[in-house]
C-alpha cells in the first residue's frame, strides 16, 4: 500500500513593535499509512524565530557560487565575523547601522544590506532550508547560513504584524 502522509504547520506572531521575549506557538499533526512512514520535520526547528527583536525570516538565500546572476553577495554593504556569533548580534548590529536586511552565514558571518536582488530572494520550501544547517559559533542552537548560503532576515515595519516567511 503507498505510503501517504499528511502535515498540518501553525505560527503566531509577535507585533514588530515588541521589546519582551516572543511566545511562539508552533503545532503540528500528522497522519501516515504503510509501515515506513515518517513525521516531516517541522520547518520553525530549521531556522531562528527573530521576531521578538524585530527581524521577520525570509528563508536561505543563495550566494556567488550557487548562482549566475552577477552580484557576488546577496548583502553586500556590511559584514563581521566573530567566533561569538548568533543572530541576535546580526540582527542589532546591522539593525544600528540603518539596514534593512540581515543575514548569517558560515557559523560566524553577519552580512547586512539596504536590498538584495530578485534572483538572491529564498525559496520558500522546507527542503530549501536544509541548505542554511550550520550552527552558530555563538549558540550551537541557532542556525546560521551555510556553505555560501545567509540565512536571510527582513527588518519588519512598526505597528505591521512581523511573521516569518511560511515554509511547505
Amino acid at each position: 500500500m503507498p505510503e501517504t502522509t499528511a502535515t498540518t504547520f501553525t505560527t503566531s506572531t509577535v507585533p514588530a513593535t515588541s521589546t519582551s521575549a516572543a511566545t511562539t506557538s508552533s503545532s503540528s499533526s500528522s497522519t501516515s499509512t504503510g509501515p515506513t512512514a515518517t513525521p516531516s520535520t517541522d520547518p520553525t526547528d530549521l531556522f531562528t524565530d527573530m521576531t521578538a527583536f524585530g527581524f521577520r525570516f525570509l528563508g536561505c538565500s543563495p550566494e556567488e557560487r550557487w548562482t549566475s546572476d552577477g552580484p557576488f553577495r546577496t548583502l553586500p554593504n556590511a559584514v563581521h565575523s566573530s567566533d561569538t556569533m548568533t543572530n541576535q548580534w546580526c540582527m542589532a548590529w546591522c539593525d544600528g547601522q540603518g539596514y534593512k536586511y540581515a543575514g548569517t552565514e558560515w557559523n560566524r558571518e553577519c552580512w547586512c544590506g539596504h536590498e538584495f536582488a530578485p534572483t538572491r530572494a529564498p525559496l520558500t520550501t522546507i527542503a530549501s532550508l536544509e541548505r542554511c544547517d550550520y550552527r552558530c559559533t555563538g549558540d550551537n542552537t541557532q542556525f546560521c547560513g551555510g556553505d555560501a548560503w545567509l540565512s536571510l532576515y527582513e527588518k519588519c515595519e512598526e505597528d505591521e504584524p512581523c511573521e516569518n516567511q511560511v515554509f511547505t
